[in-house]
């Protein structure tokens, strides 16, 4: 009889402990379940375009890399008019709307209405390029903080009017670029432009004389 209370406790044991690793799982499930349901649908990695060395790269980190190649992108969209300006200047604030800041759209608009007043965009026929040798460096993308950054870009800007060159001048834009995550499906880079960090100034480029 002894024996098989025994026998009858240990299975009562063995039961409970059963049942107490069930209960285990069930919490652990549940908690997967909860972390499995409020993790993101989707993550924004930034890779570094420079992977010889290795890299570390955290969820939605832009790297000086991918901030100047925005700003370069946005800025040469905007101001590209292959035909006429008075209609694609306009046009191009309206395509690149999620790539700007209300504040630097609003500042933009007022300069297309500047410009229009003054009779300077019908026709005109506007190119920008970077200047070669003056591409990214680390020295060109500034840090401010809080999500956001003052791009260096220079550039090259050729305008024309009726087939006949009235500008081709080199110069330095310091551009702002911040932090914009409103619509990741319109603008997946997470990043707009802020307009302009200061006033741009011109380049003197001087190329070396052949011998």
């Amino acid at each position: 009889m002894s024996r098989y209370r025994n026998a009858l406790a240990g299975q009562r044991e063995a039961i409970r402990a059963l049942w107490g690793a069930v209960g285990v799982a069930l919490a652990c499930a549940l908690i997967l379940g909860v972390g499995w349901m409020t993790a993101p649908s989707s993550l924004r990695i930034h890779i570094p375009p420079d992977l010889t060395a290795g890299a570390t790269v955290r969820p939605d980190a832009p790297a000086p890399p991918h901030i100047y190649t925005f700003a370069l992108y946005i800025w040469q969209q905007l101001y590209r008019w292959p035909s006429d300006g008075a209609r694609e200047y306009r046009a191009k604030l309206d395509a690149l709307v999620h790539f700007l800041t209300p504040a630097c759209r609003q500042d933009r608009l007022d300069d297309f209405a500047e410009r229009s007043a003054r009779r300077e965009l019908a026709g005109r026929q506007r190119a920008v390029w970077e200047i070669p040798g003056r591409g990214y460096a680390v020295a060109r993308v500034f840090d401010e903080g809080g999500g956001s950054w003052v791009v260096s870009l220079d550039l090259m800007i050729e305008e024309t009017v009726l087939g006949e060159r009235v500008k081709s001048r080199a110069v330095a834009y310091p551009v702002r670029v911040v932090r914009y995550d409103v619509d990741r499906e319109l603008n997946p880079w997470g990043l707009a432009l802020d307009c302009l960090a200061g006033v741009p100034r011109a380049i003197e480029l001087v190329e070396d004389a052949k011998t």
